[in-house]
């Protein structure tokens, strides 16, 4: 039987319009969508700005577009600099496959190579979805040893799937693919010791870029080992504890990774996401006062820790990556889509700190995906339930009026409403349209 690389190979090479289901195509646009709205919202982000200046120094051939700004790049800078502003939040999509952000190292990708190569709406998903089938595959591959030892699978694996994207949008055959797929691990990277820093996003606009670059070297026929994927110290025995080909096989023939990817509407790390959702649910139905609470106990995964368990940040963007304090910013009825609102001031709050210092997290004794709240009042009351917000929204219809509330939130103040509008209503019709200079025109608030 052929190996690993070689499979996921043959499966990217021949992942053709024609074999998607409505589903895919439909949850594709909408990544596509909310990819556009956060990479907006992070354009102006400190980090971003750092980024930009040395890029734009270098110059270089206007290629493909800055999201949200009237100006083309080369592909490789705008995939790196589209890539790192769409993470800058925190506020783009999550796979439980990948235990990743699946489409921002994807996205800017396969969209800077399709607008430089003239390509139509319909290659554009094609090539999408190969490569966000290709982080899954690889992540069921890897097993959660991966994220676990410490490495940003958002950074690694979303390289393997820009790669992919980006050979399937060339239309590499499958040796060449498989070539693409080496050399894009040769370049994975990301650490979780990053998390609550500058790094964390970069990490995806690097992936974005290296991907593409992977891809480009392979067409030019650069060559590689051809088993990085399972060979002696390739990729997986590096990576994983025990990657595991059976699991791969599993997930090859199983298909279906895109209508599973999970969409965020709180601005924070997608793992605090159930312990607010559950404060929530028990704010609301028991007419909590924050000022009135004696404890709050969060039990979770002990995965949880080493991601998310800042005990008491000091800026805006720790703030993001704290169970006890995001649980507090819910408890105390802050806004938690609001983007701008993650300030070092407000991590300071006295009022949340307050709340957050009456939050404990534990660890559950055996792993599982729920988030346990218990909120103890000073008069002796005890509320709980179990939260879990990691599971697939199937009305794709509700999830379309979601998703474009929270896009038309964030898209306005950068490209006007009128663009705003005519970027939903492209990318609802993305399968339709030859060419994609129309959409990209408004993404880059020019029409």
């Amino acid at each position: 039987m052929a190996g690993v690389t070689e499979q996921l190979a043959i499966h990217i090479a021949n992942r053709k319009f024609g074999d998607l289901t409505a589903e895919e195509i439909t949850v594709a646009k909408q990544c596509l969508l909310d990819y556009f709205g956060v990479t907006m919202a992070g354009r102006d982000e400190p980090l971003v700005q750092i980024i930009r200046e040395p890029l734009l120094a270098e110059g270089g051939n206007p290629q493909a577009s800055l999201v949200g700004e009237d100006r083309k790049v080369p592909a490789s800078q705008a995939a790196l600099l589209n890539g790192s502003a769409a993470h800058a939040h925190d506020y783009d999509d999550v796979h439980m496959a990948m235990s990743g952000h699946p489409t921002v190292p994807v996205a800017p990708a396969v969209l800077a190579l399709a607008e430089r190569e003239d390509k139509s709406g319909r290659a554009l998903l094609q090539a999408l979805i190969a490569g966000l089938d290709a982080e899954c595959l690889i992540g069921r591959y890897v097993g959660g040893s991966h994220y676990a030892r410490g490495f940003h699978a958002t950074g690694t694996l979303g390289t393997f799937g820009a790669a992919a994207a980006c050979a399937n949008l060339l239309g590499l055959d499958v040796a060449t693919t498989r070539h693409a797929l080496v050399i894009a691990a040769e370049q994975a990277a990301g650490l979780k010791s990053m998390f609550g820093t500058m790094c964390k996003p970069f990490h995806a606009g690097k992936a974005a870029a290296n991907g593409l670059l992977a891809a480009e070297l392979a067409a030019g026929g650069f060559d590689s080992h051809l088993d990085a994927l399972e060979v002696a110290q390739g990729f997986a025995l590096t990576h994983s504890d025990a990657p595991s080909p059976a699991d791969f096989e599993a997930a090859l023939a199983q298909g279906g990774f895109v209508p599973n990817v999970l969409f965020k509407y709180h601005a924070a790390c997608y793992m605090t996401h159930s312990a607010m959702e559950g404060a929530r649910h028990l704010k609301s139905a028991h007419q909590i006062v924050a000022n009135d609470i004696k404890e709050v106990k969060l039990q979770v995964d002990k995965g949880h820790f080493s991601v998310c368990n800042i005990q008491a940040p000091k800026t805006g963007l720790e703030a993001k990556f704290s169970l006890r304090f995001t649980t507090a910013m819910i408890l105390n009825e802050v806004d938690t889509a609001n983007i701008e609102g993650y300030t070092n001031a407000l991590a300071a709050d006295p009022r949340l700190v307050a709340t957050r210092d009456k939050v404990t997290v534990l660890a559950h004794e055996t792993p599982s995906r729920d988030t346990h709240i218990a909120i103890e009042m000073n008069d002796g009351n005890r509320y709980e339930t179990d939260w879990n917000v990691a599971v697939p929204e199937r009305d794709l219809a509700l999830q379309w009026e979601k998703l474009t509330a929270k896009f038309l939130s964030l898209s306005p103040a950068v490209v006007g409403r009128a663009n705003a509008d005519a970027i939903v209503s492209q990318i609802r019709n993305l399968d339709s349209v030859d060419s994609l200079d129309v959409l990209l025109a408004h993404v880059r608030g020019r029409a």
